[in-house]
């Protein structure tokens, strides 16, 4: 292959090439060449050299405590040479099948004290990333192996600071430094699906304020438990929605570097929100699972605060605040591109582990839910297939949304990014979650229609509607947990 033929011949330019007392640079459009010359002493006791502002080089420990001859000179050369349209393999060691493409210039170097070429010193090389100020961060720094024939980041650690890639490498053999990213060819400078995540959110945030507006509208009137219950759920779970919504947003619009405190604020408002939100979609579910489970045992109001409290409350607020508290006097709680928790350090796991758990939980309850449907009846008869089905697909499409399950699909991208599919699918759907939830939860369910419907209906005569407000009140307070009627005995609209 002809580029990995000019990397071969680059590095042997600059292993042939003499010793020389006198620095100096040639450039030309698409190459640069430094050789910079110094007294050996200044390496000495790990002292680093730099070429120019984004390359900088130390003898490593050992070779640094050596005593160095007063005439001793160090030649320090350095080839960076634009990829062009050249077409370099994309095999990576971490990745059997993945697409990984050059994104800086390559850079060569050699380093020659006196008559002695060292192979191990410390670089530190930085690139600015092809595609203007962003640095993915998937972006690895990674080197050609011709004896595996192979990218490898063996030796070397990255990291991505306001736009720029530093690699921080412990060895320069004969073979090229440069900056590969991991990220599907068909994702690649793909603004679509930015454009599908910000519409989606808007319309999102509009029908979770709809949303919000609606249930604590229903919540101002008198009603039994089971649908004070379901309404509380659906009320906070769009209210921590909205919030995680708002606070994305914001941080997309920030430079991290330049509002460093403003961008852990917003970090630490997207985990706690999008966390209390998955935490009110459990309250649903173990809420969902008691009714159907325990058929005689009717949650009392305590009950249902106590479990609603600890769970989308306080458990939410314990491991945000945890994480922050544990990761941020390290500097390790948030990235240093975008405003969310680090995935390096380990501050992402405070998110991906409570949610799975959710998430896996929220599952469960709708495979009883399912069970339960899968039960034979009676009384539907020669239908009674028909409507089966047709109660699954209620169950799946109602329940899905409100308990947060279209996040399931995330879950693959966490260890595997190049499924083009999956990322659409995500971007597609999550955004959309607030939308999905006033749909199934207002929009859809036919008590809270009919009752907004009641509620606003003009009437004549204004004594007619305080009588009828008088008879509904008498009719809740002839109504206990115990008494339920018999419409709300069963399971929400979601599973009926």
């Amino acid at each position: 292959m002809l580029s990995l033929t000019l990397l071969r011949c680059f590095e042997n330019l600059l292993e042939s090439m003499e010793l020389v007392n006198t620095s100096y640079n040639v450039s030309y459009e698409n190459i640069e060449f430094y050789c910079l010359v110094a007294p050996c002493v200044n390496m000495s006791n790990e002292n680093a050299l730099s070429i120019n502002p984004h390359i900088s080089l130390a003898l490593a420990q050992e070779d640094s405590q050596q005593t160095f001859h007063p005439t001793c000179l160090v030649n320090i050369l350095l080839l960076s040479c634009a990829t062009l349209n050249m077409d370099f393999p994309g095999q990576y060691e971490a990745e059997e099948e993945s697409v990984y493409q050059v994104e800086s210039n390559i850079m060569t170097n050699v380093l020659r004290v006196h008559d002695k070429t060292f192979h191990n010193p410390n670089i530190n090389l930085t690139f600015q990333c092809s595609n203007g100020n962003y640095c993915d961060p998937t972006t690895i720094c990674a080197f050609w192996n011709f004896t595996t024939s192979i990218w490898s980041s063996e030796g070397c650690t990255t990291e991505i600071d306001d736009g720029e890639t530093h690699c921080y490498c412990h060895h320069l053999t004969s073979f090229s430094v440069l900056m590969a990213k991991y990220i599907p060819n068909a994702l690649k400078n793909n603004s679509a699906l930015d454009y599908i995540t910000m519409a989606g959110l808007v319309i999102s945030i509009l029908s979770l304020i709809l949303c919000i507006t609606f249930q604590v509208y229903l919540l101002k009137f008198p009603m039994n438990l089971v649908a004070y219950y379901r309404h509380t759920a659906i009320l906070n779970a769009s209210i921590f929605l909205l919030l995680s919504y708002i606070s994305f947003i914001a941080a997309s619009y920030i430079t991290p570097k330049r509002y460093l405190r403003l961008c852990v604020g917003l970090t630490f408002c997207t985990h706690f929100s999008l966390l209390a939100f998955f935490c009110w979609t459990l309250v649903q579910s173990l809420f969902l699972f008691c009714r159907l489970v325990f058929v005689f045992h009717h949650i009392t109001k305590k009950e249902f605060m106590s479990l609603s409290i600890g769970l989308g409350y306080v458990c939410p607020s314990l491991i945000a605040v945890g994480t922050f508290l544990y990761y941020s006097p390290t500097n390790d709680y948030r990235r240093d591109t975008v405003c969310w928790l680090d995935s390096d350090s380990g501050a992402s796991m405070a998110f991906n582990i409570p949610t799975i758990i959710i998430l896996s939980g929220n599952f469960l309850v709708l495979l009883v839910v399912i069970r339960k449907l899968l039960r034979p009846s009676i009384s539907e008869g020669c239908n009674e297939d028909e409507e089966v089905i047709k109660k699954l697909v209620k169950a799946v499409v109602f329940c899905t949304p409100q308990f947060g399950l279209t996040w399931a699909i995330g879950i693959p991208l966490l260890s595997d990014g190049s499924c083009v599919a999956l990322h659409y699918l995500f971007v597609v759907l999550n955004p959309l979650q607030g939308f999905f939830i006033f749909i199934f939860g207002c929009l859809l369910d036919k008590k809270v229609m009919d009752m907004i419907k009641k509620r606003m209906s003009k009437t004549p005569i204004f004594s007619s509607t305080v009588l009828q407000s008088a008879q509904t009140t008498a009719h809740y307070k002839n109504t206990d947990s115990t008494s339920i009627p018999q419409d709300y005995m069963l399971p929400p609209r979601c599973f009926s």
